[in-house]
């Protein structure tokens, strides 16, 4: 099927439906669909594959791609994801972009495998619109939220502000939590100083912040000497 067009109409969508399951590897389905639980929405075609479509995709009229009604299946969430964080575009419009793909994230697969890059150059404006993400009702979009902070803001300018927004939210959703835990070991081997102190006296519940020490002990980038002391501060 020739994904580079420059047209789409939902007749055509349909058709790269058909086309996108011809790609499917059902071992990879089956082993997919396991690190996903209760998400069993998938055709089960390998990222690398999909990362290849949306560049094609992109070389077309990707504006008219976005606009064909689709399903759940993670595929076509993290063909739009992929499709969207590439295009090049000013800092409203990559927000809106962000906004939009974050309400259609349904697990940490659909949140996790998508970067919007881009993003880099526009961190002092996104810091102000950052509570839209970390304060939603939407778990999801709480996980989008903490990955963002854990991608762009972990630098001597905002590391105060992103352990700060780490503190204030109190989650039970184990995919937030996890999240959570993610930064703080990130930010352990990125800010050590900063992130000692922070462990010292977070206000994160028991099961995050003892996740997040798990997890800088599975890194390799800190030194065995901080593992250690980390584990003193196991509640």
């Amino acid at each position: 099927m020739n994904i580079i067009r420059e047209h789409w109409t939902q007749a055509d969508y349909s058709e790269f439906i058909e086309y996108l399951k011809s790609q499917a590897d059902e071992k990879y389905k089956t082993f997919s669909d396991a690190l996903v639980p209760g998400i069993e929405t998938s055709f089960g075609v390998r990222v690398p594959i999909l990362r290849k479509i949306a560049k094609d995709i992109m070389k077309g009229n990707y504006e008219e791609y976005l606009q064909c009604e689709k399903s759940a299946y993670r595929e076509e969430i993290m063909l739009e994801g992929f499709v969207m964080s590439q295009i090049k575009c000013g800092y409203p419009e990559m927000l809106a972009l962000m906004k939009e793909y974050a309400e259609k994230i349904n697990s940490w697969e659909t949140c996790d495998i998508i970067s919007f890059k881009g993003l880099k150059k526009y961190t002092a404006e996104f810091i102000k619109d950052v509570d839209y993400f970390i304060y939603s009702s939407n778990p999801w979009l709480q996980r989008f939220g903490f990955s963002l902070l854990m991608q762009f803001y972990l630098t001597d300018e905002y590391i105060d502000k992103t352990l700060g927004y780490v503190d204030s939210v109190d989650s039970d959703f184990y995919y937030v939590q996890m999240m959570q835990a993610w930064l703080v070991a990130t930010a352990a081997a990125k800010q050590r100083d900063k992130t000692i102190e922070y462990l010292k006296r977070d206000k994160l519940n028991d099961f995050t912040h003892n996740k997040a020490i798990q997890k800088i002990h599975e890194s390799y980038r800190i030194s065995a000497e901080d593992k250690a002391f980390v584990t003193t501060l196991k509640r």
